[in-house]
């Protein structure tokens, strides 16, 4: 991967928050924020148990006894 290559994947985490970065001298430091993910895991989280909660559903009524 060249170098332009990977600044420009570091802008763009950095623009959305999921990094920090900071100058000393020429070197550049990033750094890793893991709020974003955290509340990206969390939300995953939740639209999971949505769709297993709703896949448990429309199992229970087709397996159901009642006539169609």
């Amino acid at each position: 991967m060249t170098r332009q290559a990977i600044s420009k994947h570091l802008r763009v985490l950095q623009n959305v928050g999921m990094v920090q970065h900071t100058r000393a001298g020429r070197e550049s430091h990033f750094a890793l924020n893991p709020k974003p993910l955290d509340e990206a895991q969390a939300y995953l989280q939740t639209i999971s148990k949505q769709w297993d909660d709703t896949m448990l559903r429309l199992k229970t009524f087709v397996e159901s006894d009642t006539p169609g």
